[in-house]
């Protein structure tokens, strides 16, 4: 780097940091200089443009202040988690009217749960009179979800944060291979974000001393301006981030992870309107196809759009953070319960469903 940029990137980080938020940096634009491999190190754009002197020390003392967010996730009930036994069925299956019994029926093929509790002398009990071999279901409540999300003051804190998404070793420096005896970030870690810099187009975050995530590997709380003709209660829904954030008109009171539609069963972007609520209520959809599927008692659901999309607790997996659903916008069963309640004097609350960066493949790992 020249000494006009490092003077430019000193500034920034100073007037930054001085108003208490977060400091965006640049890489340096020579594309020899990226990646950050270990030997590059010393290669200017690498090593040398982390931090140094006066905003390294000012830095270092933030994080030594704030080391991680001042934000209080929402505490889980078991009870509420595991007060139904849910079971994904494995492959299709007779069903008897008792154990060893008569043939009255058959499990379908498909994405399909049924509610039982853990077998007995090797049977199920899935209904009255209804009774399948307990190797056809997988284990119970397998993949409920104890993550929640985080209440919020009215306001964004002044330093950025956001949510590991994998387990993951910190690089050093932005865009360099991570240490093999760095320790690990958990998933779901909820962290601060320092600092921001961009290398080979690749946002990376300083989320502690030495510690640079590649963006891919986050998901970051934006803030969003207020659709038009948006009041009180709303939640802003990002694709991108596969995130939620509940507003009461421009203040927000609560984050969180989603797992919004596939490609194939996109979640509808635009500005909706909650049309009706169930505490539980069965899903499903593609009767007779391959791709069948059936979900019961479906937590808190808040349908938001005719073509039967809906904000709503998941009990069949653990992926928030990640497209995975056929349109919906999946939470914990946590987080499903705090928005259901929340909206219990707003049932028409708005659903801003919008997409803050477009997706793109290469990412570095």
């Amino acid at each position: 780097m020249t000494k006009k940029v490092h003077l430019l990137f000193a500034l920034t980080m100073i007037v930054a940091l001085l108003a208490g938020g977060s400091a965006t940096v640049r890489a340096d634009p020579d594309p020899a200089h990226s990646p950050c491999a270990p030997e590059n190190m010393s290669l200017p754009g690498c090593g040398e443009v982390s931090v140094f002197g006066t905003e390294m020390r000012a830095l270092a003392a933030m994080m030594a202040r704030h080391p991680v967010p001042d934000l209080t996730p929402i505490p889980t009930d078991d009870n509420e988690l595991f007060n139904r036994s849910m079971r994904k069925v494995l492959e299709p299956a007779p069903v008897y009217d008792a154990p060893g019994g008569n043939q009255v029926g058959q499990l379908p093929q498909g994405f399909v749960f049924v509610s039982a509790p853990a077998g007995y002398n090797g049977w199920a009990r899935i209904g009255e009179g209804q009774y399948v071999a307990d190797t056809a279901l997988g284990p119970v409540n397998a993949a409920i979800s104890r993550f929640s999300g985080v209440t919020l003051p009215g306001s964004f804190p002044a330093i950025p944060f956001g949510w590991v998404l994998q387990d993951t070793r910190p690089s050093q420096t932005p865009g360099a291979r991570p240490l093999e005896d760095t320790p690990k970030l958990r998933r779901y870690a909820l962290v601060n974000i320092f600092a921001t810099q961009v290398v080979d187009g690749w946002e990376w975050y300083l989320v502690g001393p030495n510690q640079w995530i590649v963006q891919t590997r986050m998901a970051k709380i934006k803030p969003v301006a207020r659709p038009e003709g948006v009041s009180g209660k709303w939640f802003a829904v990002d694709l991108y981030e596969q995130t939620l954030v509940a507003y009461i008109d421009d203040g927000p009171v609560f984050a969180t992870l989603i797992a919004s539609g596939l490609s194939a069963w996109s979640t509808t972007e635009g500005v909706h309107q909650v049309m009706t609520r169930y505490k539980r209520a069965p899903m499903t959809g593609a009767a007779g196809e391959p791709e069948y599927w059936y979900l019961p008692a479906v937590p808190y659901m808040l349908y938001f759009t005719d073509t039967d999309q809906a904000i709503h607790g998941a009990y069949w997996h653990d992926g928030f953070g990640y497209r995975r659903s056929r349109g919906c916008v999946n939470v914990t069963i946590t987080d499903a319960k705090w928005a259901y309640d929340w909206t219990e004097d707003a049932p028409n609350a708005y659903v801003y469903v919008y997409e803050s960066g477009v997706y793109r493949s290469g990412a570095p790992e």
